[in-house]
């Protein structure tokens, strides 16, 4: 039986090339690595040993299907990040968690999908002269507008809330100079940091103007304040951050499904990673309720 399958889409079926990095290092460990992309048919995930979900980007487009796939195959194998995990991040309406636990977050209203919603009130209602809307299932930038209330603006607004529920957030002008701030953890650890700039496509890892940075002790206690938010304990997380009008840590985003790691922009990270993977096995958290053992591992 394969040890580990990192799972991935059909527009990148070899895996973006920053996760092939823990791939390599579990590899010269003497360790069986099989690629998957997460909707072949043909796949066999009762033989695919530990399942970890890496750069399966086309989920949002069809994420009942995915949630279905997670659900089946947690049946039959470990999962990570855990079903639990999946399902609660999917929608990103755990922004709401985040903040009723009292971690700092962005500002955001929600509009419900085949609702209807002006969109110049929705922003005077705050005091909001800018705002970026998107889709509350999504990924990368699609979706995604900057907006001031424009008829080119109520016209998207109108066509996303033909599918898809939508989140109304404040542009936050820390994102043109500073940029984002996104901070990995691995095992509910700190590992490192990247700086991402504003509206960036869907690429590899490193090729949309990312760069390796130091967060500081602000930024790390937000994240983690994060971290201890969540439902049930991460394999692997990104919590991405901006800077409020008074210069403050906000959670934009905390991304537990498919997060690009940056594991190329921190000499250990990589190493880090097949640690924690590798330890998936070395705790032996293989059971069909991989969300109870993976809890007693890791308490």
């Amino acid at each position: 039986m394969t040890d580990f399958t990192f799972v991935t889409y059909s527009g990148m079926p070899d895996l973006d090339a920053d996760d092939r990095l823990a791939v390599d290092v579990l590899t010269q460990r003497g360790h069986e690595v099989a690629t998957a992309v997460w909707d072949d048919p043909a796949v066999d995930w009762s033989a695919a040993g530990t399942v970890i979900i890496r750069s399966t980007w086309d989920y949002n487009l069809k994420h009942e299907a995915f949630l279905a796939w997670a659900d089946s195959v947690s049946r039959v194998a470990p999962l990570f990040n855990p079903l639990e995990l999946v399902r609660w991040n999917i929608h990103k309406s755990y922004l709401r968690d985040l903040a009723s636990k009292g971690v700092p977050t962005v500002p955001t209203l929600w509009l419900g999908a085949n609702s209807r919603a002006n969109l110049r009130t929705t922003l005077g209602g705050p005091g909001w002269l800018e705002a970026v809307i998107k889709p509350a299932i999504g990924l990368s930038t699609y979706g995604v507008r900057r907006v001031s209330g424009s008829a080119e603006d109520q016209e998207h607004l109108d066509g996303l809330l033909l599918k898809h529920d939508v989140m109304v957030q404040p542009f936050m002008k820390s994102v043109q100079d500073r940029g984002e701030r996104s901070l990995m953890f691995i095992n509910g650890t700190y590992s490192h940091a990247a700086r991402k700039t504003a509206f960036q496509p869907l690429l590899p890892a490193g090729e949309a103007g990312e760069t390796p940075t130091e967060a500081t002790g602000a930024e790390i206690a937000v994240a983690v304040k994060a971290m201890q938010s969540l439902p049930t304990p991460a394999l692997y997380a990104r919590v991405d951050l901006v800077l409020g009008t008074a210069g403050e840590p906000l959670v934009i985003e905390c991304e537990l499904i498919e997060p690009t790691l940056f594991l190329s922009m921190h000499p250990r990270a990589a190493q880090r990673f097949a640690d924690a993977v590798e330890a998936l096995t070395d705790l032996k958290v293989r059971c069909h309720n991989q969300v109870r053992c993976y809890n007693q591992a890791a308490g």
